[in-house]
C-alpha cells in the first residue's frame, strides 16, 4: 500500500511524481487533498482515507481507478469512466476507498451490481456496525484482482495461477466491476499518471507498455477523457463530463 507513515496525512503537490497517492488526484489551485493509513487491522481491504478541502468553487475530474469508495453513509461503485464532480467552495469531503476487490470481500457484494452507483450502505447491509466488525469475519480481497491489477499480460496470469479465462473474467468481474484488460488498462492509467511524464512522453509511454506515444494518448483519452498531458500539465479541465455525485463527508 502506498501512504504516508500512521498518523501523518500529506498534501497532494501535483503530478510531478515527487509525492505519491493511492490514485492520481487532479486537483488545482485552492484544492487541498491528503491521505492517510487504515488501521493495520483493515489494511488487506482499505487502502487509504482521504480528504478534501476547497477555498473556491473547482469542478473535479476523477479518471477511474478501479475501487470503489465510502462516502458518508454511501457506498460509490467503481467508475466504468471518467466523471466530473463540482466541489462547493469551502466544502470538507471525507471518504475511505478500499483496494480493487476490497469491499466486495468485505461485504459480500460483488462489485459488478455497484458500478456507477451511489447506494446507501444500510441497503446492502441492515446490520452495518462497522469496517472492524466486518473484517473480523471476512475473506481477503480476491488475489487475481491484485495480480491483474499489477500485471501486464492476462494470458500468463491465468496459466501462473490455473485459471481459465472465463472464470479469469468472472471473478475479475466480481471483485471489481470491470473486465480484466479494462481493469488492467485502468491500472497502467493510474501508474502512468502518478509517474508523469518523466524525461519524455515518449519513453514514459514505452516504460508503461504502450507501444508508443501516440497509443498511450488515444487510450487515456478513452478511458479518462483528455490526454496525459493534458491532464498531468493542466489539471483543471472544463465540465465536459457527466455530472457526478458532489462528494460529502
Amino acid at each position: 500500500m502506498r501512504g504516508p507513515p500512521p498518523g501523518r496525512e500529506r498534501d497532494n503537490a501535483g503530478m510531478d511524481g515527487r509525492r505519491r497517492t493511492h490514485a492520481v488526484f487532479l486537483g488545482g489551485p485552492g484544492v487541498r487533498y491528503a491521505e492517510r493509513p487504515p488501521h493495520p487491522a483493515l489494511a488487506p481491504w482499505v487502502a487509504v482515507h482521504w480528504r478534501i478541502e476547497t477555498d473556491a468553487e473547482f469542478d473535479l475530474r476523477i479518471p477511474p481507478d478501479g475501487c470503489m469508495d465510502v462516502i458518508g453513509a454511501d457506498v460509490v461503485g467503481t467508475f466504468s469512466t471518467f466523471g466530473v464532480a463540482r466541489l462547493p467552495a469551502g466544502s470538507v469531503s471525507n471518504g475511505i476507498r478500499f483496494h480493487p476487490g476490497g469491499f466486495p470481500a468485505l461485504f459480500g457484494v460483488p462489485a459488478s451490481e455497484l458500478v456507477d452507483l451511489r447506494v446507501p450502505i444500510r441497503d446492502m447491509s441492515p446490520r452495518f456496525r462497522s469496517l472492524e466488525r466486518l473484517a473480523a469475519d471476512a475473506p481477503p480481497p480476491d488475489p487475481l484482482a491484485g495480480a491483474v491489477w499489477a500485471g501486464s499480460d492476462l494470458r500468463a496470469i491465468g496459466r501462473g495461477l490455473g485459471y481459465g479465462e472465463r472464470q479469469l473474467r468472472r471473478r475479475i468481474l466480481a471483485a471489481t466491476g470491470h473486465a480484466p484488460k479494462r481493469l488492467m488498462r485502468i491500472a497502467r492509467m493510474q501508474r502512468l499518471l502518478l509517474a508523469g511524464r518523466g524525461e519524455s512522453w515518449a519513453r514514459s509511454a514505452v516504460e508503461h507498455g504502450y507501444y508508443d506515444e501516440a497509443h498511450m494518448a488515444n487510450d487515456v483519452r478513452e478511458l479518462a477523457g483528455a490526454t496525459p498531458h493534458a491532464l498531468v500539465g493542466s489539471p483543471v479541465l472544463p465540465s465536459d463530463a457527466p455530472p457526478l455525485f458532489v462528494p460529502s463527508s
